[in-house]
């Protein structure tokens, strides 16, 4: 396994059975398929070989891209800077199409049968659901500011962060026919969200990483300052502190030791 961290002060780095080494210049998001992954550096995307590092090829991208994703063969990037999400081809980088994508947008992943992209929409409140054009699906308006979005098998949940005198974290659970239900509540900033196996979720907020059951119970906590990222991976969860300078399973090893890695991806 190869572990790719996007460190904000030391660069793109990649640590392996031979070490730790730099690849490239500093980059906010990743995401990883097809043997390669795909790195956002300022103005632009560099597709990267996973066993080299060289670049295959680049191509502009709005800054602030907080996010990207695979889907059906293309890479979605998700700038909070342009407030829009851009497709681009996974093989050749050609630019296949550019959508609106709330305000300040947070988060997106792909749903579990790959039908859509859904898109923490941030500020504007809302979750968007796009279609491979990117086309507009649906919206679904919820309280607070959207920070995290994932998919599981029958529903999509969001994470809110809505102020009653202090800011506080709420997960909702939408239905197909858009009805939202709060399923979970806690006095902690938010920050980041991922889905676990069986149907539960891990919930990032500040200090703490929280991970719950399929019924929305909390059924484990980690001690965290500032989880930016969370991602599921084959060892289990993968979290992205910038405050401690780790890339770190969820209750195992440190893999990445840095300086500030915003994103972290683990490519096998």
């Amino acid at each position: 396994m190869q572990l790719w961290a996007a460190d904000g002060e030391r660069g793109l780095m990649r640590a392996d059975s031979a070490g730790l080494c730099r690849i490239g210049p500093p980059c906010g998001a990743l995401c990883a398929g097809w043997g390669r992954v795909y790195c956002a550096e300022q103005h632009r995307c560099v597709c990267r070989d996973r066993e080299g590092g060289g670049a295959v090829f680049d191509l502009p991208l709005p800054t602030g891209v907080c996010a990207m994703t695979m889907w059906d063969g293309r890479v979605c990037a998700l700038s909070s800077d342009a407030d829009s999400v851009t497709a681009f081809s996974a093989h050749t980088g050609e630019l296949l199409c550019c959508a609106p994508a709330g305000v300040y947008p947070r988060d997106l992943c792909v749903s579990r049968q790959g039908r859509y992209l859904a898109v923490a929409g941030g500020a504007s409140g809302s979750v968007l659901l796009l279609n491979h054009d990117l086309s507009l699906l649906r919206e679904y308006r919820l309280p607070g500011t959207v920070c995290g979005v994932c998919c599981l098998r029958r529903c999509l949940l969001a994470l809110c962060a809505v102020e009653r005198g202090n800011i506080e974290t709420r997960l909702l659970r939408v239905s197909p026919r858009g009805t939202a239900e709060e399923v979970f509540s806690s006095p902690l900033v938010p920050s980041c969200l991922c889905p676990l196996p069986g149907n539960g979720c891990a919930v990032g907020c500040m200090g703490r990483v929280l991970f719950l059951s399929a019924g929305y119970k909390t059924v484990g906590a980690l001690s965290c300052p500032c989880p930016v990222r969370l991602r599921p991976t084959r060892r289990g969860v993968l979290i992205c502190d910038p405050c401690q300078g780790t890339a770190a399973l969820a209750g195992g090893p440190v893999l990445y030791q840095g300086s500030a890695p915003q994103d972290a991806v683990a490519v096998y």
